[in-house]
């Protein structure tokens, strides 16, 4: 069973994603080091989650209606115990050691509440896709372009939530992420970047980003956040985040090696790419031929 007082909260919402869900609640048990809960709200599946969530002593799960994934989010994190506070969709991984890393490092920054970090796209069978290095937080790229922030990169410290800071807007169901980090970011809360990678994110060809009323929500928050105005001024700043981006390295192909929890075990694929680029599409399926190997728990 998790401790009464774990460091990490990790909130897992999951509707019909069993098979994924059992690799996302192994990557977390992976975790070595470091005390965590996790905390499964699932959407009244109907493809055997239950049945599997009833036999997991070690996690806190629900399963009842909701009203989206933002809302099963704030419903996991008001049954939780941690000090810091995350959320892995469950197509997503924590990669082995990731959450020693975010406690070393809100260990030593205590002026900083918010951490993220880089992470590698992998398709369902954890082939990778791309690899994305990321650069700070910019408020400005984010209002007037897209979230750099992966969600699976994201950590908070729950100071943030008795603050009340910690809120999505649960009427936006596909941008509300954003949303919230450009609220914290104006609230004067400290958001710092990790050179690392600390998670898998799968696409499928199914991933809410891909959505079309995402670009409506998009819009929406342009307005609400006083984006600039006109697409030819937002491209022009745009560009300014891809200059940044080179200057960095971020374009820079490169060979990664990573692990893939396979189970909830968890059992774990030892993948390691080509020179693996950082461009993608969220309606790609396939990953690039990579090496796999089976391997002790990384």
């Amino acid at each position: 069973m998790a401790p009464a007082s774990p460091t990490f909260s990790v909130a897992t919402p999951a509707f019909q994603a069993l098979e994924h869900l059992k690799r996302c609640v192994g990557s977390v048990r992976g975790q070595r080091g470091v005390s965590a809960e996790h905390i499964v709200q699932d959407g009244s599946s109907t493809d055997g989650t239950l049945d599997w969530l009833q036999t997991r002593p070690d996690i806190s799960w629900r399963s009842e209606s909701d009203r989206g994934m933002y809302d099963a989010i704030e419903r996991a994190w008001a049954r939780s115990n941690g000090s810091v506070l995350s959320w892995l969709n469950a197509d997503e991984q924590y990669l082995p050691g990731t959450l020693q890393t975010i406690e070393r490092i809100f260990e030593e920054h205590p002026e900083v509440d918010v951490l993220f970090g880089d992470y590698i796209v992998v398709d369902k069978d954890g082939l990778p896709i791309a690899q994305r290095r990321e650069i700070p937080f910019r408020r400005a790229y984010v209002v007037n372009g897209f979230l750099n922030a992966a969600s699976c990169t994201l950590f908070f410290r729950r100071r943030l939530y008795e603050r009340g800071l910690l809120k999505f807007d649960t009427n936006l169901r596909y941008a509300a992420d954003a949303d919230l980090l450009i609220r914290l970011h104006d609230s004067g809360v400290r958001v710092r970047h990790v050179a690392k990678y600390l998670s898998l994110f799968g696409v499928d060809g199914t991933n809410l980003s891909t959505h079309p009323a995402r670009r409506l929500e998009a819009d929406t928050l342009r307005r609400k956040h006083g984006a600039l105005p006109g697409p030819l001024l937002r491209s022009t700043l745009m560009l300014g985040r891809s200059i940044e981006r080179a200057v960095t390295g971020a374009y820079r192909r490169k060979v990664v090696q990573y692990c893939f929890a396979t189970d909830a075990t968890p059992n774990y694929l030892k993948v390691t790419s080509g020179r693996l680029g950082t461009r993608y599409s969220l309606s790609q399926t396939r990953g690039s031929a990579a090496l796999v190997e089976r391997c002790e728990p990384c």
